[in-house]
């Protein structure tokens, strides 16, 4: 990667990528989410594919497929902290490139594109990045851009908080999504954020595809205890209590994905490594001792 791009990107990935598909497999409810999703994505960067379905099937249907093609391939995922969605969004977008048979690019987008604060410096970093996607794609190869918590950076220009230079930033990231059209599928962007409501108006115009992510219910968290502690002897009693104390009660919202799986699972493994197997009453105790992350409040502006 060219010496000035660590500054817009985190993570840059070929696709497909064998280590995101083996992601999606861990990610509940992930295939059946990506079946719909995925439905809606082919219209945004399979426009080819497009205009050979509309000949086939519908005449040509040139005023419907100018109209499909019109729009932005912009999709955003928006949710409470902690359900999934960059996750998602980096195994979307494998997924995507092995649906199409096509090589390419994954690029996460780094907060760091805020700058320091320098004239122009935000908008200078965007642009860079987005040209360099541009230049990844080139005229075969699929590229996505995830904007990690897109509220950062796609905030709403109208907030009383938004300075002069940060307007001009998001001015160029929305110049940028425009000027995705012309790449006719190749580049797809997917804004990820905790805060929909703090999105730019003109940002959530321009998407395409808008997903909300929800704290997984009782039969996602009884999917994922059965699935980690699959081989480990906890039986079904246990699996279903923990299912309950995971849940919404008294005024506590349900467990988050990553409650479960970053601070409950190995909270219940601290208790028995080195001593003793992983028994019910660890994963209990665990469940009981441990407060799920609290819900994000959105506040406009």
């Amino acid at each position: 990667m060219p010496d000035d791009q660590p500054t817009a990107f985190e993570k840059r990935r070929e696709l497909p990528d064998s280590e995101l598909e083996s992601l999606a497999g861990r990610l509940i409810g992930f295939r059946s989410r990506f079946d719909r999703l995925s439905r809606q994505m082919r219209l945004l960067i399979d426009v080819d594919g497009v205009r050979s379905w509309a000949a086939k099937h519908s005449g040509g249907g040139e005023p419907l497929v100018d109209a499909l093609a019109d729009r932005y391939p912009l999709v955003v995922f928006h949710a409470d902290v902690a359900t999934g969605k960059t996750a998602t969004a980096e195994a979307v977008a494998s997924a995507m490139a092995s649906l199409l048979d096509a090589d390419g690019f994954l690029l996460k987008l780094s907060t760091r594109v805020r700058g320091v604060g320098h004239v122009g410096q935000m908008s200078t970093l965007i642009g860079d990045a987005f040209d360099h996607a541009v230049g990844l794609a080139g005229k075969k190869r699929f590229v996505t851009v995830i904007v990690d918590e897109g509220d950062a950076i796609a905030f709403n220009r109208g907030a009383e908080r938004a300075h002069h230079e940060d307007r001009v930033g998001v001015n160029t990231l929305i110049q940028k999504i425009d000027d995705a059209r012309e790449l006719r599928g190749r580049l797809l962007i997917i804004l990820c954020t905790n805060r929909y409501a703090a999105l730019d108006p003109a940002i959530l115009r321009r998407a395409s595809l808008i997903e909300e992510f929800r704290r997984p219910d009782e039969l996602e968290r009884r999917e994922l205890f059965l699935k980690d502690l699959k081989g480990v002897g906890i039986s079904d009693e246990t699996v279903e209590e923990l299912v309950r104390i995971t849940g919404a009660h008294n005024g506590r919202p349900d467990f988050t994905f990553s409650d479960i799986r970053t601070r409950l699972l190995p909270h219940a493994v601290a208790r028995a490594y080195p001593e003793h197997q992983l028994r019910a009453e660890d994963l209990l105790a665990a469940a009981g001792e441990m407060e799920p992350s609290p819900v994000m409040v959105e506040a406009d502006g």
